[in-house]
């Protein structure tokens, strides 16, 4: 409790300064301390007592006083949360997450110029961001500051004069034949073997194969359900990074589709060395709900991280790499370099074998969970017409 100079209690967070003025303070909900000055303390008090009330429900005190991020997380709550599902609030926190590596992350909303956001997206250009994350990350911005101008928090804009990089359309990447044979021929070596054979398999998301569990394999049916992503992100920029599952991408992406004879194979061959493993590592083996029934996870029983995969597909590509050039030196003739790809390109190939098989979109399109046919024929990279065959009758890995 303060008091005023001669001794009287003025009341929590008020006091008086030897000049007369009184001094009001508190603590906002984001941990900052704010402090009001004047001569009235009648006027001083119901600052301080609107000022209260506004923090402690959600409301903005002024734009001086909030952060792009602070912004961001009044801008989930008032616009997203309970309107969109929590998947998509996910995306959204992913999307907004170079501001908070970025200075203008802790910028005021008033401060906030057109020329700052420009240097973000060329920023994130130079370090190698696609068109489309950057476009994303723009549309968000947009969203954020349009709701921040209509309550008031700021004049203009500043993405309407933004200027977007140059939009460079990459082919979308799949594995020709022999690039697989060369991927595969190396990757028997590494622990993430069998997650490659699968997502060739099946052509499943990166997340949805890592989401498996044996709960959804139904060997003397030969069904799967495809039903979760795994993630390993932040939810909150409070928490530290942790696995966690979400619903699939679309409402089409919760199949129950064929277990094909490649995948039932696969998945037979991880069993058996998951027991083999459980056994090694008994007293080590993680077993925590909800993650004590998944299909793939490293020796101890812990899931798998995407960005380890993706991490083994570049040390797979280099060594395959090396390995050629080596071989083509000895038969001198020139090395067959295999691009670099993404796990998301397992998917591509996939769909691909299919149609090069004859095996229609119809067909291909639920089994892959895409919402329409046109996607389907988007991820198809073999542009010729080739005879109906049964998708069942598909090698997708030659060699499994």
């Amino acid at each position: 409790m303060g008091k005023d100079l001669k001794g009287k209690e003025l009341g929590k967070g008020i006091s008086q300064r030897a000049d007369g003025n009184y001094m009001a303070r508190y603590v906002d909900r984001y941990k900052k301390r704010h402090t009001f000055y004047g001569r009235d303390l009648k006027t001083l008090r119901r600052k301080l007592e609107k000022a209260r009330y506004e923090s402690e429900q959600g409301m903005l005190l002024s734009g001086d006083n909030i952060t792009l991020s602070e912004w961001f997380e009044e801008f989930l709550k008032l616009y997203k949360e309970g309107k969109v599902k929590e998947t998509t609030l996910f995306r959204i926190r992913q999307t907004y997450s170079p501001c908070r590596k970025n200075v203008v992350g802790m910028m005021r909303l008033q401060e906030i110029r057109a020329i700052h956001i420009q240097q973000l997206i060329n920023e994130l250009d130079e370090m190698g961001f696609t068109y489309g994350t950057i476009n994303l990350l723009r549309s968000l911005l947009n969203d954020m500051f349009k709701k921040a101008v209509g309550n008031g928090y700021m004049l203009v804009n500043p993405c309407e004069a933004v200027v977007m990089p140059r939009k460079v359309t990459l082919e979308a990447r799949f594995l020709t034949e022999q690039e697989q044979e060369m991927f595969l021929d190396v990757a028997k070596e590494y622990s993430h073997y069998d997650i490659f054979c699968a997502s060739l398999s099946f052509g499943g998301r990166i997340g949805e194969v890592l989401g498996l569990k044996w709960s959804d394999i139904d060997f003397d049916n030969k069904t799967m359900h495809i039903q979760r992503t795994l993630h390993y992100a932040k939810v909150t920029e409070e928490e530290s990074c942790h696995f966690f599952f979400t619903s699939p991408k679309t409402e089409s992406s919760n199949r129950c589709i064929p277990l094909l004879p490649e995948t039932e194979a696969i998945l037979k061959r991880v069993r058996k060395k998951q027991l083999r493993n459980k056994m090694l590592h008994a007293s080590q083996w993680k077993n925590e709900p909800p993650f004590d029934d998944m299909v793939f996870t490293t020796q101890q029983g812990v899931p798998i991280r995407y960005g380890d995969v993706n991490r083994t597909i570049k040390s797979v590509v280099l060594k395959a790499n090396l390995q050629e050039e080596e071989l083509a030196k000895f038969e001198k003739r020139e090395p067959f370099v295999l691009k670099p790809f993404s796990p998301h390109c397992f998917r591509h190939t996939f769909v691909t074998r299919c149609k090069m098989n004859g095996v229609p979109y119809e067909t291909i399109q639920p089994y892959v969970g895409h919402s329409d046919k046109e996607t389907t024929a988007y991820y198809d990279h073999n542009k010729k017409d080739i005879d109906v065959g049964a998708l069942t009758k598909v090698s997708f890995l030659n060699v499994v």
